[in-house]
């Protein structure tokens, strides 16, 4: 039986690593919004900040509870929890490739498109069309099976679920800003999910 410290221990310095890269990356390409936000991205980004402020604070309840606190852990196996440290780990590597590709293209979709931007269609752009999100999607639902823990969970499905429901104002400032270029990119690539078998009949703009 491993030790809930070591759980604990490896969340932490998982959770590090991902909060670390993205403030890394934000300072190194130094992005400037390129248009004013839409109403409904400014009540998005308000509702997405308080519960990654929830979020933070139940991290350090997490830390900080003992483990006779058994009514706040959901009961999974340690071999579960262990291949969630490998989930994430892949989550970040993908993550820093959508980035490092990406490169000075960057900002953060909320807070406008700059007026330089190109359209990036290589690398895991040609996986997906928005691996950033996919990336941050997979570590943060690794992460939160990892804690076992309701603290973690509850605050990671909501983040899920409005990191999801920013894509389309993404889509269309993409839209408006390569016109023909993006509908065509839509049309051959998945939104979210990598099409795994590309005869299913599915449309890429759909997934």
């Amino acid at each position: 039986m491993i030790d809930e410290l070591f759980f604990k221990a490896a969340f932490f310095t998982l959770w590090t690593v991902f909060l670390c890269a993205f403030v890394w990356f934000a300072h190194s390409t130094k992005w400037t919004a390129g248009r004013r936000t839409t109403q409904r991205a400014k009540r998005l980004r308000a509702i997405a900040l308080a519960f990654a402020f929830l979020y933070l604070v139940d991290s350090f309840l997490y830390a900080l509870l003992p483990n006779s606190a058994v009514f706040l852990y959901v009961p999974l196996t340690n071999e579960v929890r262990l291949s969630m440290i490998c989930v994430t780990i892949s989550g970040l590597a993908f993550l820093l490739w959508a980035l490092r590709t990406l490169g000075s293209n960057w900002a953060p979709s909320l807070s406008g498109m700059r007026q330089d931007t190109s359209l990036i269609t290589n690398g895991p752009y040609k996986i997906v069309r928005h691996p950033i999100y996919l990336g941050v999607v997979v570590i943060l639902l690794a992460l939160g099976i990892l804690s076992a823990n309701v603290l973690i969970l509850m605050p990671t499905a909501m983040l899920v679920v409005l990191l999801y429901m920013q894509l389309p104002d993404e889509e269309s400032m993409l839209i408006e800003r390569f016109g023909d270029a993006y509908l065509e990119y839509m049309k051959r690539t998945p939104k979210f999910i990598p099409r795994l078998f590309r005869n299913a009949g599915i449309p890429a703009d759909e997934t």
